[in-house]
């Protein structure tokens, strides 16, 4: 563990018992090749241990330099690898002499027992939802110690919702115009950052790696 992170771990201790078991406390080692989580308090919330990579959604922040202009990012949405849901944020982790952050420190709080209940009450009082996300990504949700198969299935159902078609369509379906679509958003969403990404993709979609590819290189024009 980088030396500067040191004093860090003890404050994801108390953070973890003075906020409660629904509320799961990380550290990231950003100065370390696999950027890995250090320490961690209630982790039964996500199911990650000591270890673990960065979430999707962490490593486009990153890409982004989200860093550079916020010290910190709040009000995003992660899911757990049992589906839980839970309402995040991260703080960057900075010394002076360093452009990228040493590390992120992550409050993630288990709002699974409440979210349809806000909900309700919003739609019966017809409150608009209003969000403070800091982030460049339409509804970002960060996935958590999911299994990447888990993750491409999860942004291809959306991507699909997204785009009118019932959840019994099958994307091998697709057209090729609108398998570009999908994997744009697959791409926005960071998943190809994760490695085996292009081969699951390509699977799921009935094309080939050098086909997916082909279509990453239109989406960057």
């Amino acid at each position: 563990m980088y030396e500067g992170l040191k004093p860090y771990v003890k404050i994801v201790e108390f953070l973890g018992a003075a906020l409660g078991d629904n509320v799961e406390v990380a550290l990231h080692d950003l100065t370390s090749k696999e950027q890995e989580v250090v320490a961690i308090a209630n982790n039964h919330n996500s199911g990650r241990e000591i270890g673990a990579k960065l979430s999707n959604l962490s490593m486009h922040y990153l890409d982004e330099k989200q860093y550079l202009d916020h010290d910190h990012v709040i009000n995003y949405k992660t899911v757990g690898s049992d589906g839980k849901l839970m309402k995040a944020a991260t703080y960057f982790i900075k010394e002076e002499d360093k452009e990228m952050p040493i590390g992120m420190l992550c409050v993630n709080v288990n709002i699974s027992d409440f979210e349809y209940l806000t909900t309700t009450i919003q739609k019966i009082l017809g409150i608009k939802e209003e969000s403070d996300i800091e982030f460049k990504m339409d509804n970002p949700v960060a996935i958590l110690s999911s299994p990447l198969e888990e993750m491409i299935d999860l942004y291809i159902k959306e991507s699909l919702e997204v785009m009118g078609f019932p959840p019994y369509f099958l994307p091998e379906r697709l057209n090729v115009d609108e398998k570009i679509k999908v994997v744009k958003y697959l791409q926005e969403k960071g998943t190809f950052k994760v490695k085996g990404s292009i081969g699951l993709v390509a699977d799921k979609l009935a094309v080939s790696e050098p086909t997916i590819y082909r279509y990453l290189k239109k989406n960057d024009k």
